[in-house]
């Protein structure tokens, strides 16, 4: 039967200790003969969440103000444009504080929220206001007319 080979003889004292692999604290010395251990069958290892760096308030800002500027051209629904761009307006500037804070997660729809917001309440501002005025002057020539 062949002999075993010997183990490696301990430090002397004052001599030079190898380096421990990094990660590893100081003092760490591999283990000597055995592979290394995975965990056992069976074992149970905790999951922990983690923290997404979403950014709701922006996405529902630039979704309102996309929505608030396609709704903007269509006469009678002017009214529900002006209040998807107010909430785009708002929405988005409070994704775009939120980006800033935490990081900057989905700021680029929380800029869209506001500037399409803001272009949809000019949009549909204007737009209410040229009905407005061709609804009246309608109306005072109809009625010029008919005295």
């Amino acid at each position: 039967m062949p002999d075993a080979p010997d183990a490696p003889p301990p430090p002397q004292w004052g001599a030079q200790q190898p380096s421990p692999p990094p990660g590893q604290p100081p003092g760490w010395l591999p283990p000597q003969g055995y592979p290394p251990q995975g965990p056992q069958y069976g074992y149970y290892q905790p999951v922990y969440a983690v923290d997404q760096k979403g950014n709701g308030l922006g996405l529902a800002g630039g979704i309102c103000g996309i929505v608030a500027v396609v709704l903007c051209w269509i006469p009678f629904v002017d009214y529900i444009s002006i209040v998807l761009g107010a909430l785009g307006i708002i929405f988005g500037a409070l994704g775009i504080r939120h980006a800033n804070e935490r990081g900057g997660a989905l700021k680029g729809m929380a800029i869209t929220g506001v500037v399409t917001g803001i272009v949809a309440l000019v949009i549909s501002i204007l737009f209410l206001a040229i009905v407005y005025t061709a609804v009246t002057s309608i109306q005072t020539t109809i009625g010029a007319v008919g005295t």
